[in-house]
């Protein structure tokens, strides 16, 4: 009969990194990379009604000069927005900086994206095609997928 013996710190460790990977997911959103650009955690919470939609992400830009999110468009919708929510009022913006080596959080409450007009009634499982545009020059493509408002939020790095 052979005796149990104590755990070494090496099987210690495979077991917490395997019990850490099972509580661990990735994130449900859109991501793409282009150059110097990455967008990450891309994702549309599914609206009240087809007139507006919120969509959020992270951008990253790993380069040495600060860009500019100029603007976007969405075979999904007749227009995309640049809004800022300032203190519950929405607000059009003409760009968005991003700072070379930072990142821009477009969350809830802060910078966002705004579909208008969206050609069919977006449901939960849809996903939305989004062209951004940025300055000086460079574009980049990321499909963000329709979720409920907790679960679109729920992964978001709202810091």
């Amino acid at each position: 009969m052979r005796r149990p013996t104590a755990a070494t710190p090496r099987t210690f460790l495979a077991a917490a990194a395997v019990a850490m990977a099972a509580g661990c997911h990735a994130s449900r959103g859109g991501s793409a990379v282009q150059g110097d650009l990455t967008v990450s955690h891309a994702v549309v919470p599914v609206p009240a009604s087809r007139a507006e939609a919120s969509v959020f992400m992270v951008i990253e830009n790993r380069s040495g000069e600060r860009v500019t999110l100029a603007g976007g468009t969405s075979p999904d919708a007749e227009s995309v927005r640049l809004d800022r929510d300032i203190g519950g009022q929405m607000q059009t913006v003409p760009g968005i900086e991003i700072p070379a080596g930072g990142r821009l959080r477009l969350v809830p409450g802060s910078y966002h994206l705004m579909l208008v007009n969206a050609g069919k009634a977006l449901a939960v499982g849809d996903t939305v095609t989004l062209h951004l545009s940025f300055e000086p020059n460079g574009a980049l493509t990321v499909r963000a997928p329709l979720l409920t408002y907790t679960d679109a939020i729920s992964d978001l790095p709202m810091r």
